[in-house]
């Protein structure tokens, strides 16, 4: 009885958390990172400002977290699609890979998010480099992996897997994520626009890397 109890309350206070963190991620969205207080936050919430800090002791290890609530659950969506990804015979796969990363890079809550992060990287570098090292460097990390197993298939042309995954991640997202940066909060990509640029980024990586016989492509 008594773990269930406990149970329970962990559960009330995992939910609570995810409550505080959707309320900030919305204000910080609205007001900016300076522009947000804590007691703005527990307004949005309909919490006290005591619950806000029981759950986390300043401003910024908020933002921290609302960071990594943003940014894990595509990590986790990404690390999947590379899960199912052959060795062997990457071709369409790869294709496909490229076309479900730029997607969710260019969500209007991610673009929206990076903006913030950027504009306030001067003044608050350590929350930058939080954003840097659980998105693209991941994102890198990842599929530098899955790289290295098609290095060893023979299946690519590469001397440098992490610089491979990067120029890879790049040709993914940045037609569109460059746009959509300089548009106003809220413009979307349409899904034949990025199966187009996901196309025109696999051709370009995959005529420079790939094996010297086209027959995957």
């Amino acid at each position: 009885m008594t773990s269930q109890i406990g149970a329970a309350g962990r559960v009330r206070g995992e939910a609570k958390r995810d409550q505080l963190v959707a309320a900030a991620l919305g204000e910080f969205l609205a007001h900016g990172y300076a522009g947000t207080s804590v007691d703005q936050v527990a307004a949005a919430a309909r919490a006290s400002k005591r619950t806000v800090y029981a759950h986390f002791p300043d401003k910024e290890r908020m933002f921290r977290e609302v960071i990594a609530s943003t940014i894990e659950p595509m990590q986790r969506a990404l690390q999947g699609q590379l899960d199912l990804l052959p060795a062997d015979d990457p071709g369409e796969a790869l294709r496909a890979l490229i076309n479900r990363l730029a997607s969710l890079v260019v969500t209007p809550r991610v673009v929206q998010l990076r903006r913030l992060v950027i504009a306030e990287t001067d003044r608050f570098p350590d929350l930058a480099a939080e954003w840097y090292r659980l998105g693209p460097a991941q994102t890198i990390s990842r599929i530098s992996k899955y790289l290295e197993a098609l290095l060893k298939a023979h299946r690519l042309r590469i001397d440098d897997t992490d610089e491979a995954a990067e120029e890879l991640l790049w040709l993914s997202v940045s037609p569109a994520l460059n746009r959509l940066l300089f548009q106003p909060s809220g413009t979307q990509v349409t899904p034949e626009e990025l199966a187009r640029t996901s196309s025109r980024a696999f051709d370009t990586f995959w005529l420079a890397h790939g094996p010297t016989d086209s027959s995957a492509h």
